[in-house]
């Protein structure tokens, strides 16, 4: 725009003065709808902070810690809950590609300079982490033609075996990318390690060696690969390796898992469990039964007394309540085992992954005759030992204490000796069902560990019907099953219905919802002898 001078007469101190005053300057009048606190430009390590903190899988966290016999809940009737009663909870979302995706496809197109290897194959993990987790209950989803923008509004849905391929493939190169003499990987904005090279090497190899025993039963050779490469790469073996995210009971700072779990059912000790949820039969029983010491640690038992309760948490007073069995508050309801406060604390922790994980994997692909430098034995007892002392990390809140002394880990391994000269379904057993314990809170894991192995057996025929037999929830919609995959998002069906369909057909279901929740994954081959 020219400039214009405009003359304007004005009386000054009784003096006539003749005023130039120039026109707004290219783009002055556009500038005063830019917000002046926002920032309009990627800030790296901002962001790459944020997607750590996005990096833990929450969607959906109470409908598999209840699936998953964790919990058993009796006002659970009108909701998915242990009842299967309908499909609340199991409806997945595309939002990855919007939120985690989109987000770390943005910082890895600006780390540009040769320096930034690391940086990059740090977001390479986080992508493959969130990705791997959400086709791990969808199965076949956009991928090779996702976030091609106005390019292809419409992407096809790749096959759940060329994703992971990809995703490995992608994995791989990512790892071997990493250079320990270029900088860090964002240093004090990693809130998983300070930017240390090595141990972000550490996590993709633990995620690679999960991704790879994923394969285990659909096609050994290529996860004997895998995991192999992994082992031999170097995985989490230290809980100093442990990618955790730290919170603080400080408003702003609260760990979003505990939030949620003190609204819905546990807003003060005792008597208000609004929801009726509590530790599972099936969960305390084992516990106690394998005399495990994290079972003062996680559960306690509300006595009440004038008013007032009281924590009691000790083991002889732990019950679970029986999942899939009743609908009503039963009297003795108090004497059932709740999570403990420092389970729940705001300031507790969030682990993402782990040397137990790590370890319990190598004891698997050692019993599956593969090598990876460990025995069975010898890893599945370092995986206990890791998983015991990583509740350390948790504040203690009397009564329970997160701390676990090494006599009473000890005297846990000898009264529950790994079963070596046993068949290899009972020894798959032993390790799958420690994972679903040492894992507890990581429900997506657990839940594909589960779906995998098929063990541990979860018992749904709880239910007393009129004869007294013992039958699934009336009205159930899965058969009386666990519900072996979350449904496709509905607005798919609107605004990319061939590739939809497609998908559908291919993975062999139909739009009708049970099968929508019955159909496996591609690595989840089938049923072992006598299991669903």
């Amino acid at each position: 725009m020219k400039s214009i001078q405009l003359k304007i007469w004005s009386i000054t101190a009784g003096m006539l003065t003749l005023l130039f005053v120039p026109s707004c300057k290219k783009g002055s009048l556009t500038d005063i709808n830019i917000n002046p606190d926002a920032i309009s430009y990627v800030v790296p390590d901002y962001s790459f902070t944020a997607a750590v903190l996005a990096s833990i899988p929450g969607q959906n966290f109470r409908a598999l810690g209840q699936g998953l016999q964790y919990f058993s809940t009796y006002k659970e009737v009108p909701a998915v809950g242990d009842k299967f009663y309908n499909f609340n909870g199991t409806a997945a979302t595309f939002d990855i590609y919007s939120l985690q995706w989109n987000r770390l496809l943005k910082l890895s197109a600006i780390l540009k300079n040769p320096d930034d290897v690391n940086k990059k194959a740090a977001c390479e993990i986080l992508r493959i982490l969130a990705f791997h987790a959400q086709t791990d209950i969808i199965g076949d989803m956009p991928y090779s033609e996702a976030m091609k923008g106005l390019d292809n509004l419409k992407p096809k849905y790749d096959t759940q075996k060329n994703i992971y391929l990809a995703m490995l493939n992608e994995l791989d190169a990512a790892l071997r990318s990493m250079d320990p003499a270029k900088p860090n990987v964002f240093g004090n904005a990693d809130p998983y390690f300070k930017g240390d090279v090595a141990k972000w090497k550490k996590f993709g190899y633990t995620l690679m060696m999960r991704l790879g025993m994923r394969l285990s039963d659909i096609e050994s050779a290529t996860a004997k690969t895998w995991v192999e490469k992994a082992a031999q790469g170097g995985v989490m073996t230290a809980n100093t390796d442990i990618a955790y995210i730290k919170y603080a009971n400080v408003t702003g700072q609260f760990n979003p898992r505990s939030v949620t779990m003190i609204s819905g059912d546990f807003a003060s000790p005792g008597g208000d469990n609004v929801e009726g949820s509590k530790w599972s039969g099936k969960f305390i029983d084992h516990l106690k039964t394998t005399a495990d010491p994290r079972l003062k640690v996680i559960s306690v038992v509300w006595v009440p007394s004038g008013g007032t309760y009281t924590p009691n948490n000790t083991p002889a007073t732990q019950k679970g309540m029986v999942n899939g069995s009743i609908n009503t508050r039963p009297g003795d309801f108090d004497t059932y085992s709740e999570p403990s406060l420092l389970y729940i604390d705001r300031g507790a922790p969030i682990i993402t992954m782990g040397p137990a994980e790590a370890y319990l994997l190598l004891a698997e692909a050692a019993l599956r005759g593969w090598n990876v430098g460990t025995t069975e034995k010898q890893a599945y007892d370092n995986g206990v030992r890791a998983a015991m002392a990583q509740w350390a990390l948790f504040p203690s809140i009397a009564p329970h204490s997160g701390n676990i002394p090494t006599a009473e880990v000890d005297a846990y391994l000898l009264a529950n000796a790994y079963p070596t000269s046993a068949n290899f379904e009972t020894r798959l057993q032993t390790i799958s069902t420690q994972k679903w314990v040492s894992m507890l809170g990581d429900d997506y894991e657990v839940y594909s560990n589960w779906r995998r192995t098929k063990y541990p057996v979860f018992n749904y025929a709880n239910w007393k019907s009129p004869t007294g037999a013992l039958i699934s929830y009336p009205g159930n919609v899965t058969a009386g099953k666990m519900w072996r995959r979350f449904s496709l998002p509905l607005s798919e069906r609107n605004t990319n219905n061939a590739n939809y369909l497609e998908a559908i057909k291919r993975q062999g279901f139909t739009e009708q919802e049970s099968d929508l929740l019955q159909g496996r994954m591609w690595w989840d081959v089938g049923p072992r002898t006598g299991q669903n």
